[in-house]
C-alpha cells in the first residue's frame, strides 16, 4: 500500500526576500562592472609634484620629467601628459595607467634632447593627467 507524501509548503513572504534578496545582488554586480559607476565617480586626476632634470642616458642628453599622480575619484583609466619646450624644440608625451581611489603612482617621461641646444638654452617642461 502506498502511503501519501505530503508536501511542505514554503511561505510566500520567504520566497519574495529570497527573490528581493537575488535581484539587489544582480544589481549590485551589475553597476559594480557596468561603463556606469565611471559615469557616476570618474577618476579625478591630481598632479601632486613634477621634477625635471636632463642628463645622459647611454650616449643621449635626455630630459627627465617625473611626475607624480594621485587618484582623487572612483577606479579607472588615467592619461598623464607631460612636454618639454625650449632650445628650439618641442614635444608632448602621453602615458595611460589605471589607478584605484587614493592611489599614487611616480610615472617618468623621458625626452630626447641635443646636449649643445641644452647647455645654451633653457627648456620649460608642465604636467597634466585627464580621466580616460
Amino acid at each position: 500500500m502506498m502511503e501519501k507524501v505530503e508536501r511542505k509548503k514554503i511561505p510566500i513572504k520567504w520566497v519574495a526576500v529570497g527573490v528581493v534578496i537575488g535581484m539587489v545582488i544582480i544589481a549590485s554586480l551589475i553597476l559594480l562592472y557596468s561603463p556606469l559607476l565611471r559615469i557616476i565617480n570618474p577618476p579625478k586626476p591630481e598632479i601632486t609634484s613634477t621634477y625635471g632634470h636632463d642628463g645622459f642616458q647611454g650616449l643621449n642628453y635626455v630630459c627627465y620629467v617625473e611626475v607624480t599622480v594621485r587618484n582623487n575619484g572612483g577606479d579607472g583609466w588615467i592619461k598623464v601628459f607631460a612636454e618639454i619646450s625650449g632650445a628650439g624644440k618641442y614635444e608632448k608625451q602621453e602615458q595611460r595607467v589605471y589607478q584605484k581611489n587614493g592611489e599614487s603612482k611616480d610615472l617618468t617621461f623621458v625626452f630626447d634632447i641635443s646636449f649643445w641646444g641644452a647647455l645654451f638654452s633653457s627648456m620649460t617642461y608642465r604636467a597634466w593627467a585627464v580621466a580616460d
